[in-house]
């Protein structure tokens, strides 16, 4: 499994190895900081990556009691593995596995926040649900790859600092299965409104001793099964409770995915916004009081999650001025501003006040020259001049200062007579036959949301492809874990691209256009970089002046937008190219 203060670790038959704050495991690059808990075979710490200066979770994963190296272990971290496929808010990323003789380490990203038992200390039944999604959308998306989560312990939740409930510790167990996820899910949001954990800890729990020990448990009837939490908690709504129960009996309940149709729906109906349609065509709630999407991945949505529509963060202004209340009575209505005035950008600006100015100079010069010649008429001057003469004087210097008016001014970098070469604009549209999801070879974990992606090219912006969501910015600095994300979309032909329009509505994000000889170059220096862009207001435009013809076009996303502390992700609702 590795080494703890530089000596092999000792496997007991009885329990799990000896691991203390300040050792040393994987050679010396994690330094444990301190233990989250832990089951049969299976514990939980925070630890120090001192290789990349950044903090992350670590599950130990080792044979159960009884059994022969590695024995369960080498499943257990197969079946982990398998995770990397689900890209979801509800799930932290599984950065790394690393295998030993006996066992192995899980090393995964480290979410901030609170343990879920310091969570509860003081319940709040009015965003439990709806801090519920990611949880349930992570383990919809499992169940769609035919994987399981493993939602077994109070001990592997976090609750993130904008309220959303996580599994930080994976590990799937053996005996995990899709009803023991659904189960799970229900134990989660039971604990969630009433602060108790509803039913038996897993075995080998009583081994690990959590930082924050673990929720209280649940006060149960004559059948030994759990109260309803109204019962148990003050406030719970009774739909919430409704939910909960059901999941946790699974008398009509056997699904993840209807657990997120049913969170969804309580959601929206407690108060929280509904962001546009997924990719998947589905509307999705908002969390109540969070300023992500409850589907987050990066929905944050899409995730993916879909066309992304930020919800209402807590310091937000309602239209009636007050601020929005923690589980969103005041929030923004769309329908009521649709006619919006939307303020021109620079060059529109400029043009008017041309246009303005002209007009105005115009005015002056007919009036002088009114003024002129009436005052001559009555003097009696000496001006001999027709007066069908003087005024076409007076509209040819009225024509001239509107044509001066509303030319456009040369480029101010244009030298003394120089005027900027006319260039028809880009017109034609380049059709798109495919989009994937695409990085380099050498770039950790995978290609993201690859089924998503031809959601670019497909004409609807309410449809979008997502980044993954990460904690620290892409770059090339040690705490980032990839360089940057791409989309590599293939044209119907060999043809030159000169303007690229990428639209989504996380402000900030960077990107470039590139183009390749093959659908599948290995890395960027198998590219050729056109332009670079930033999206604001709604879209980031390139405009391409030497464009060269290929069939194959890269738009590679180097930094994304930001929608929380250390929370990263960016939603593409479409891109359009024109040559």
């Amino acid at each position: 499994m590795g080494d703890v203060n530089g000596v092999p670790s000792q496997v007991s038959p009885s329990g799990p190895p000896r691991l203390t704050a300040g050792g040393l495991v994987s050679g010396g690059r994690y330094e444990l900081l301190e233990p989250h808990g832990g089951i049969a075979g299976q514990a939980f710490w925070r630890a120090r990556d001192k290789r990349l200066g950044r903090e992350v979770a670590l599950t130990f994963v080792d044979p159960l009691p009884g059994e022969q190296p590695p024995g369960s272990a080498t499943g257990v971290l197969d079946r982990t593995v398998a995770l990397t496929r689900v890209y979801s808010d509800g799930l932290a990323r599984v950065l790394d596995v690393i295998r030993g003789r006996a066992g192995g380490i899980v090393v995964s990203e480290w979410v901030p926040g609170l343990s879920l038992a310091a969570a509860v200390g003081d319940p709040d039944p009015d965003s439990a649900v709806a801090a519920m999604w990611g949880l349930a959308d992570a383990a919809t998306r499992a169940a769609e790859h035919g994987l399981t989560l493993g939602v077994d312990s109070p001990d592997r939740i976090r609750v993130t600092e904008d309220g959303r409930a996580l599994l930080a510790f994976p590990g799937v167990s053996r005996d995990s299965d899709t009803r023991s996820d659904v189960r799970g899910m229900g134990m989660v949001l039971y604990t969630l409104l009433t602060g108790r954990w509803p039913g038996p800890l897993p075995e080998g729990s009583e081994l690990h001793e959590p930082r924050d020990g673990r929720p209280g448990a649940a006060p149960v009837d004559d059948d030994d099964e759990p109260l309803d939490p109204t019962v148990v908690g003050t406030g719970v709504p009774p739909e919430s409770a409704v939910l909960a129960m059901r999941s946790l009996d699974g008398s009509s309940v056997s699904s993840a995915a209807t657990v997120r149709s049913m969170i969804a729906d309580r959601a929206d109906r407690a108060g929280g916004p509904v962001r546009a349609a997924s990719s998947s065509g589905s509307a999705v709630s908002t969390a109540p009081g969070h300023g992500d999407p409850v589907a987050g991945p990066r929905d944050r949505l899409g995730d993916g999650t879909g066309g992304r529509a930020r919800g209402v963060t807590p310091d937000r202004q309602s239209p009636g001025g007050s601020e929005a209340d923690r589980y969103g009575a005041d929030r923004y209505d769309a329908d009521r501003y649709d006619e919006a005035y939307s303020q021109p950008d620079e060059a529109t600006q400029k043009r008017r006040w041309q246009i303005m100015a002209g007009t105005s100079a115009a005015a002056v010069v007919v009036i002088a020259l009114l003024s002129a010649w009436l005052l001559g008429a009555l003097a009696g001057g000496g001006d001999e001049t027709p007066l069908s003469q003087q005024l076409d004087a007076i509209e040819r210097a009225a024509q001239a200062s509107r044509s001066a008016a509303t030319t456009e001014p040369a480029s101010d970098e244009s030298g003394p007579g120089e005027t900027e070469p006319t260039r028809e604009a880009p017109s034609t549209p380049v059709t798109v036959s495919d989009v994937t999801s695409w990085q380099p070879a050498g770039s950790a974990g995978v290609a993201e949301n690859s089924s998503s992606a031809p959601n670019v090219a497909d004409g609807d912006r309410s449809t979008s492809w997502s980044t993954d969501t990460y904690r620290n910015q892409l770059g090339d600095s040690g705490a980032a874990y990839k360089p940057g994300v791409g989309l590599l979309l293939t044209l119907d032909g060999e043809q030159e691209t000169r303007r690229v329009v990428v639209h989504s509505d996380d402000d900030g994000v960077r990107f470039e256009v590139r183009v390749a000889d093959s659908a599948s170059p290995d890395s960027l220096d198998d590219t050729t970089l056109l332009g670079e862009g930033t999206i604001r207001d709604g879209s980031g435009t390139v405009t391409i002046d030497e464009p060269e013809e290929s069939r194959y076009l890269i738009v590679w996303f180097t930094r994304l937008g930001t929608s929380g502390p250390e929370s990263y992700a960016a939603s593409i609702s479409e891109i359009l190219l024109t040559r």
